[in-house]
């Protein structure tokens, strides 16, 4: 069966399609309801700001992807969703349904935001010229987030001269022409010029006073480029862009939770630097996502094991003050009551930003391992650690510290834990198989998947 990226984004419009009138797509012969087109979905302030929510929906429409990746890591034991077992394996081939609905649930994102922006370029009633910009530049962020998603999912991404890296699109699909992957270099580019524009983008707040993070704002877009940049090798920028969140998001009231566990009890965390938005039960990660019945994983039970004073792993499995349906603390909210939130999806913590600097600072040109352990000390100090642990550590310790510390504190979350493995691989040698934390070191770039390669003619398969 062929699969071209057309097609890929009316399948995906019908699995979306939500109460609201919020999606969107550029497909000119078919119309199905609560489906409007880039040509007449946009026709005041209200429809505008109808389609840039539903962008941000689009976030929470799959999951399996975490599942497969959580098992890879091995943060989770084991998972019943169909295709997550070849990732524990390595044996993932290009038919692979998880390789195939995250590209698609991925490149819809990316065409819901291509949408948006088609629609914006004009004047819209009752939207100011500053507000279009600033959806606009909503879209481009969640773009960037998606582009840089795949580029690390699907591409050679800790290769900067590498030819494999995704497919770019800069404006809505509307037909099946064939199409070349970008460079890594090419894919970067891009990433940061979107971002680039959403580093400007106020901070919202709710109806209630508080700061509304399930939108892109200046602290979110500056927290992905610190991680974009990190990704590229570019240390110092990536310290000085992580130490800039942290500095100015406490001027917007975002700082570290005093307690690990609130971070995950409520939406209104001061930790959080974006998540998608959430708002009824029909905007809830599949429940799937959640398949936790096995409990943890080997790999983070070992990992918690050199730490035995660690809160994070014995909050989060806790059997006797077990607060989640899901087994695992870190999904206490409930999916199933309408107007309720639903459960935590965190794409971007401050936490996260505290162990960029970290290992920014210890990989820079010219290494700063006293800034390295003033940034990782408040992530210890939280989860329990002596006040002098990081001081104990030796300096040539101190790049495994700061991966194990960004396993416990991230782990079941958004699989960045795969990422750093591939990156300290790539550049420190370490061998994760050696180590009994991963069962395989293959398929690091997933395959692209065959549909979308019969669909499209220039676009070649990963080696």
């Amino acid at each position: 069966m062929k699969l071209n990226i057309k097609s890929c984004l009316v399948a995906g419009m019908f699995s979306l399609t939500m109460a609201s009138c919020s999606l969107l797509g550029p497909i000119d012969d078919i119309h199905p309801e609560n489906v409007l087109d880039d040509e007449t979905v946009i026709t005041d302030a209200r429809s505008a700001e109808i389609a840039v929510n539903g962008i941000y929906e689009g976030w929470r429409a799959k999951s399996s992807i975490y599942n497969a990746l959580f098992l890879r890591t091995g943060v989770m034991q084991s998972s019943s969703v169909s295709g997550a077992r070849s990732f524990l394996t390595g044996d993932i081939q290009d038919d692979n349904v998880i390789v195939e609905e995250t590209y698609i649930f991925l490149y819809y994102i990316i065409n819901q935001a291509n949408s948006v922006l088609a629609a914006l370029d004009k004047d819209i009633k009752g939207l100011s010229e500053e507000e279009n910009l600033n959806y606009q530049r909503e879209a481009k962020f969640n773009r960037a987030m998606a582009n840089f998603m795949l580029l690390r999912l699907y591409g050679e991404f800790c290769n900067m001269d590498s030819q494999y890296g995704i497919v770019l699109h800069d404006a809505p699909v509307r037909d099946n022409t064939p199409k070349a992957r970008a460079t890594v270099r090419q894919c970067y580019t891009s990433i940061l010029d979107d971002l680039k524009e959403a580093e400007v983008l106020p901070v919202k707040h709710s109806s209630l006073g508080t700061v509304a993070m399930y939108y892109g704002n200046y602290l979110s877009a500056k927290a992905l480029k610190a991680k974009v940049l990190l990704s590229m090798g570019n240390f110092d920028e990536a310290y000085k862009l992580a130490d800039e969140v942290i500095t100015k998001g406490a001027d917007e009231g975002i700082m570290l939770e005093p307690v690990y566990g609130d971070i995950f009890s409520s939406f209104q965390s001061t930790d959080l630097l974006f998540y998608p938005y959430t708002m009824n039960n029909q905007q809830t990660v599949a429940g799937y996502r959640y398949d936790w019945s096995a409990g943890a994983g080997n790999t983070l039970r070992k990992i918690a094991a050199l730490y035995p004073e660690d809160k994070r792993y014995a909050w989060a499995f806790d059997a006797e003050n077990m607060i989640s349906s899901y087994r695992m603390n870190k999904y206490q909210m409930n999916d199933n009551v309408d107007k309720v939130p639903g459960n935590s999806l965190y794409m971007l913590r401050l936490s996260e930003m505290y162990l960029v600097k970290a290992e920014a600072a210890i990989r820079k040109p010219a290494p700063d391992f006293t800034a390295a352990r003033e940034a990782l000390r408040p992530i210890t100090d939280r989860a329990g650690f002596a006040a002098d642990f990081v001081d104990n550590v030796a300096d040539k310790d101190m790049l495994m510290t700061v991966f194990y510390q960004k396993y416990l504190e991230l782990f079941g979350e958004n699989f960045e834990d795969w990422f750093d493995m591939i990156r300290y691989n790539k550049l420190d040698g370490t061998d994760w198989v050696a180590l009994g934390y991963v069962n395989s070191w293959t398929r690091l770039a997933l395959p692209i998947p065959r549909s979308a390669i019969a669909g499209n003619d220039l676009l070649v398969q990963n080696p």
